[in-house]
């Protein structure tokens, strides 16, 4: 195969090692979006999200006071400069009433596009507070936008009904996946983090690649030649994520291994069509490679293509922070 780079991968699995070196640091921040960008960008796709607030009902407790219990209930949200979910409430609902007697809370978000335990999520934690009411006017119109169904009903609701809410967060919690990064991240570095630009577009183009390669190349090629994967020792591959840096690999080798690994794109990507037009080029120069053809020279000459080992298991993956996040944060 091709020249690569190679990180020793971080789990929890015997033998895993991190590679911590400035070097390494330096790639994985090349490379591959943080903890913190990844989590911003799940709550900048998601609409709506389980708000949970703390209940009183439920019957007496064991020494005769109320038990108290987790209350989960559906809301639509937008997102301030920080990433903070400002939700509307109605002044009569049940979440309401637990947030006057309790402000601490969580919204648990996971994008339409996903499902099961396969998918990226993140849960944020902290107190909810009433808008400012300086605010109030730009996030009515922002979350009438967003969901359009509210304007009618603040149209035919007595004045009072509903109120803005937001909530403070004070702890991030980001799941990428069965198997992978299960972790609370540095808060401050998610209310700045910003969303990945491909937020949207990425998981249409995760689902062409899995279903068919990309411009006629199937993506074993990319395993036999960016992963230096023999043919024969390969079961199979799915393409995991994508974002402005590259895509994530997950290989599945003879020997109940599984690896995963990030091919980087050459250049930053900031649209859909920029995404297209790398994704191209990472596919026919790998094709180019393993057919010898006389094109892999203009590829070559612009330095080897970063790709980048995070995880080898022997059995399925568990869950474990990987060797990007160690050495970059």
């Amino acid at each position: 195969g091709m020249e690569a780079t190679w990180l020793p991968v971080a789990s929890e699995n015997p033998g895993g090692t991190a590679d911590a070196s400035p070097d390494a640091a330096k790639l994985f921040a090349q490379h591959k979006l943080t903890l913190a960008e990844r989590a911003r960008t799940v709550a900048h796709v998601c609409r709506s999200g389980t708000l949970c607030t703390v209940s009183e009902k439920g019957g007496g407790g064991a020494a005769g006071g109320e038990l108290r219990t987790p209350f989960g209930s559906h809301v639509d949200f937008v997102l301030d400069e920080r990433g903070r979910p400002v939700f509307l409430v109605a002044r009569n609902a049940e979440h309401t009433g637990n947030l006057a007697r309790d402000k601490r809370s969580s919204i648990f978000l996971q994008p339409r596009s996903e499902s099961g335990q396969g998918a990226t999520r993140v849960t944020l934690l902290g107190s909810v507070e009433e808008l400012p009411e300086k605010l109030v006017k730009e996030f009515t119109e922002a979350y009438c936008e967003e969901h359009p169904e509210t304007a009618v009903a603040f149209e035919v609701a007595p004045e009072g009904t509903f109120q803005f809410m937001r909530l403070a967060v004070e702890q991030a919690y980001f799941v990428a996946g069965f198997g992978v990064n299960a972790t609370y991240i540095d808060v401050d570095k998610y209310q700045t983090a910003q969303p990945d630009p491909l937020a949207f577009d990425a998981p249409g183009l995760v689902a062409a690649m899995n279903r068919e390669g990309f411009a006629g190349v199937d993506l074993a090629v990319l395993c036999r030649v960016y992963c230096g994967i023999p043919h024969d020792d390969l079961l199979g591959v799915k393409v995991m994520a994508m974002d402005r840096l590259g895509f994530d690999l997950r290989v599945r080798l003879r020997g109940s291994v599984t690896r995963e690994y990030r091919v980087g794109f050459r250049e930053e990507v900031a649209t859909a069509f920029d995404a297209q037009s790398a994704l191209t080029k990472a596919f026919q120069e790998a094709w180019e490679a393993e057919n010898a053809q006389e094109g892999v020279a203009a590829w070559t000459a612009q330095g080897s293509r970063p790709v980048l080992m995070y995880y080898s298991g022997s059995k399925s993956p568990a869950t474990h922070v990987d060797a990007s996040e160690k050495a970059a944060n």
